[in-house]
């Protein structure tokens, strides 16, 4: 989802800061660009090559980041969450007969040993190059061959979860506290009507009824969390399908990138997430919400790649529930976006008047769908179950 961004760095020295990380023996910094459409951190592809006065040698790739660390405010937490579980998913892909380099990102060790650099104020990481394997948007079912982009990137995230199952203690870090906690979402809302800072609230009556009419809902994921009902697992939490690499030859989900929301969490909530992002019959900000629906055709497929992978892990009432979480994450992020609006659009960004409204609208749309069609997409997971 679109976060409110800083600015990039103004030309930072590229070589210097690339310098700063263990670069392997024998090679040396060539050139660096900016790579990726991401809307959070500075991103460039590196190349370096064999330093030996023949630019024609051999040449390795990086991707090399600059951490927004005003979206996320504790970096070197971050940053230990995600040395840990790429660490942890390489020795699972080695394990399995796989290759680690393709099927795990890995992280190039600073000078001094750390996963990341601090330069001017500024957090930096490097991560290892995978060639050959493409993400895919919404809507871009054309990639893979013979397989579907949607199905493997959520086999994909089902395997993610899998391999981090049994990550040893400690506990990851909360770097963004009650991340997935509708509850929490919920409260939100309701300190900003009864501030309404903005006087805004009357502009939104029936959006905010809708909200209040489904209050029981919102603490039903986090009870039987706190319950011990369902685990507590490690989560993503951007499941949106272009965080899967997929590979190019075999068509086959191949790596799980951006992890920088990794944390502690629901594992139902990641597969609500990547429904939310892949079902979607219309733009997250569309104002004609006769557009404005969920794909069952997406939703099955998503749930016959997740399960293909999720059902030898997940118990059965995380299974029970993978469709309420679908709705329900539709519904905490009609919550944030409509919080935003009444707050005066402090955390989304916007390009437009009412823009974070038009957004919660589509989304509390897509939950008023989703519950005509409840028991549907309970058939569906129980079919593939």
């Amino acid at each position: 989802m679109t976060m409110t961004a800083t600015v990039p760095s103004p030309s930072p020295n590229l070589r210097n800061i690339f310098e700063t990380f263990q670069v392997p023996t024998g090679y040396a910094f060539k050139s660096a660009d900016p790579y990726g459409s991401g809307h959070i951190n500075d991103t460039y592809r590196v190349r370096v090559v064999a330093n030996d006065g023949d630019d024609s040698g051999k040449s390795l790739l990086y991707i090399l980041q600059r951490i927004n660390h005003e979206v996320f405010a504790r970096p070197a937490e971050v940053m230990e969450n995600v040395a840990r579980v790429t660490r942890h998913i390489a020795e699972k892909v080695r394990a399995r007969g796989g290759d680690p380099a393709r099927e795990a990102l890995s992280l190039l060790p600073a000078q001094d040993g750390r996963p990341y650099a601090v330069i001017h104020g500024n957090y930096w990481r490097v991560y290892n190059f995978i060639s050959g394997a493409t993400s895919y948007e919404i809507g871009d079912d054309s990639g893979g061959g013979h397989r579907n982009p949607v199905k493997e990137a959520a086999a994909a995230f089902a395997r993610f979860q899998h391999d981090v199952a049994d990550l040893p203690p400690p506990r990851l870090h909360e770097t963004i506290p009650s991340f997935g906690d509708t509850a929490h979402r919920f409260r939100q809302l309701e300190r900003a009507l009864e501030a309404d800072s903005r006087g805004r609230a009357a502009g939104c009556r029936e959006e905010v009824e809708f909200c209040l009419r489904r209050r029981a809902d919102a603490s039903t994921l986090t009870d039987l969390l706190e319950s011990g009902r369902i685990p507590e697992r490690v989560a993503h939490y951007d499941t949106k399908i272009s965080n899967v690499l997929v590979d190019d030859s075999t068509g086959e989900g191949l790596c799980v990138i951006d992890l920088d929301t990794v944390m502690p969490g629901l594992a139902i909530y990641d597969f609500g997430d990547a429904v939310r992002a892949a079902t979607a019959t219309a733009a997250e900000d569309e104002t004609d919400l006769s557009k404005v629906g969920f794909s069952m055709e997406k939703f099955e497929l998503l749930v016959d790649g997740y399960l293909s992978v999720a059902n030898e892990f997940l118990t059965d009432l995380e299974i029970d529930h993978l469709a309420f979480a679908s709705r329900m994450v539709s519904f905490t992020i009609g919550l944030r976006f409509l919080t935003d609006y009444l707050n005066g659009d402090v955390y989304f960004k916007t390009s437009r008047q009412n823009h974070n409204l038009d957004r919660a609208r589509t989304q509390l749309k897509t939950v008023a769908d989703m519950e005509v069609r409840f028991e549907e997409m309970k058939t569906v997971v129980k079919k593939h179950a």
